[in-house]
């Protein structure tokens, strides 16, 4: 269990006073509208986030408005607006589409055929179950606006979703709240639980006894929404999300997280410190280099592992996170790869399925960057391992955004390549002496390397110590090649000598 429970004493005895008061629990319109206490509950989640910590409240920097929203002020009527509405907050919806069928995409989705007809106004009778239930919990906070990137963006080959998916940073980070359908599967299923199973919010549960069967790291982090790769960012970014799962409902901040049974939960590592950050990625900056840089590859881990239905999208789906993180640092942010951290990111390693490239359309992305292909990364280097790296002058981006500058190695003539079942293998007679990852399993070759690191606390003699390097392959054109792989070795298995080249 990642996460430690806590009573919550004062908020769950004034909670409770407020529902055992007189409000009646009946009066609902259906079983898909939250219940009385659980309106109130969500209600009093967000007023005390807003009294007692403001960063979970205002958003830093300027105020910003999605493009559209949909207002819902209306019992039956929706309307897509254009304006700014100033003064007033919006919600958003973190949801997975479920894999619609194309009628299904034609029938839900805004497009170009139907664009004009929202702006004059839609039912909420026509929407899929799990926008219903972002309506009613929208309305239940007292709130008029809502975004929906199904119905906000205009979808298909003539819509705008290449400009809108740019600006994920600042509708989820400026949104009021975020509701994370994370027990919903797909459109269809909706999130909010019947009447029957929540009456016992907040009400059966004793203040100040964290008894409760919650558990979020199984609800939440591993629940069907979290395992989107989309959604990793909308997470992150948003400052405060109220997440609806099959069985409990939980409010997170940047101050922990609370559950329906009124038991508060935090987080006991590190990881999770970064991810509530209400103004993301702020801590990043005060957190020190190591802790900074194993965040950064965590998140890149859990991002590449998540699923993407369209893999086009591997590099747009973490592009406003990236962005903005690279900002905070103040280092340039190229196809994933962060230039403050350019030596340890380069040692990705593909997890499985070493097919070829995602095959992009109209861009190119370079083969060092762990972007190219589809599937789950990790780091060769140990996260406790400090490495020692060559100067930015032998390795760099250069003025051409595919293309790194690095020195050009050759392994030594004494040494070979074997391999051990689906390990490949550096052997010095019958001594192994070092190991190597291919990135494609039909694209193997021995020859070229590009040191990215050496472990920093390797107590071996010099010609002993590690060196973690590229493999690469030259390509047409002289002096530029391309990434098969990464590996470790000694280092006497590796020239001293070297040429400068580029890595495309």
């Amino acid at each position: 269990m990642s996460w430690e429970r806590r009573s919550s004493n004062g908020f769950a005895a004034v909670f409770q006073r407020e529902v055992l008061a007189g409000i009646s629990s009946g009066a609902v319109s259906s079983d898909s509208t939250p219940s009385v206490p659980n309106s109130l509950l969500l209600r009093k989640w967000l007023q005390l986030c807003e009294k007692s910590h403001p960063p979970c409240y205002w958003p830093r920097g300027k105020k910003f408005w999605p493009k559209r929203v949909i207002f819902v002020g209306n019992i039956n009527k929706l309307t897509l607006i254009e304006e700014q509405q100033l003064g007033e907050d919006y919600l958003v919806l973190s949801h997975c589409w479920g894999g619609p069928t194309e009628e299904e995409k034609k029938r839900f989705c805004t497009t170009r055929e139907n664009y004009a007809s929202r702006l004059r106004g839609f039912s909420y009778d026509e929407l899929p179950k799990t926008f219903q239930d972002a309506v009613q919990v929208t309305r239940a906070l007292h709130k008029q606006y809502l975004w929906i990137d199904t119905l906000c963006i205009i979808q298909g080959s003539d819509g705008d979703w290449e400009s809108e998916a740019k600006t994920m940073a600042d509708i989820f980070a400026c949104a009021y709240c975020t509701i994370a359908a994370s027990s919903a599967r797909g459109w269809g299923e909706g999130f909010l639980r019947p009447q029957s199973d929540t009456l016992d919010i907040g009400v059966q549960c004793t203040p100040g006894t964290p008894n409760c069967t919650c558990d979020f790291e199984r609800d939440v982090d591993e629940g069907p929404l979290m395992r989107r790769a989309w959604v990793l960012q909308e997470r992150v970014l948003s400052r405060r999300i109220i997440h609806f799962t099959a069985a409990h409902t939980y409010y997170e901040c940047g101050d922990g997280v609370q559950c329906e049974q009124l038991t508060k939960l935090e987080p006991s590592f590190w990881k999770q410190y970064f991810i509530l950050d209400p103004a993301f990625p702020s801590r990043l900056s005060t957190s020190g280099f190591q802790h900074t840089v194993h965040f950064v590859r965590y998140l890149l881990k859990k991002y590449s592992t998540s699923g993407l239905t369209v893999k086009t999208d591997r590099d747009v789906a973490i592009h406003s996170l990236i962005k903005r993180m690279g900002e905070v640092l103040q280092t340039e942010v190229r196809y994933g790869i962060f230039r403050c951290f350019l030596c340890s990111l380069l040692l990705w390693k593909r997890n499985e399925n070493m097919t070829l490239p995602i095959p992009y359309k109209d861009k190119t992305i370079p083969s060092w960057s762990w972007m190219a292909y589809s599937g789950g990364v990790h780091f060769i280097s140990g996260m406790q391992e400090n490495l020692l790296v060559p100067r930015f002058a032998e390795l760099d981006f250069t003025n051409s955004a595919t293309a790194l500058r690095v020195k050009v190695r050759q392994f030594c003539e004494k040494c070979r390549m074997g391999k051990n079942g689906e390990e490949h293998t550096i052997v010095d007679g019958i001594e192994k002496v070092g190991s190597l990852w291919f990135d494609v399993a039909d694209q193997v070759e021995f020859k070229h390397c590009v040191v990215v690191g050496m472990g920093e606390y390797d107590e071996k003699e010099d010609l002993q110590k590690i060196y973690y390097v590229l493999m690469i392959r030259e390509k047409a054109g002289g002096r530029k090649y391309e990434r098969l792989g990464v590996g470790k070795v000694e280092a006497q298995y590796v020239s001293t000598g070297c040429e400068a080249g580029t890595l495309w």
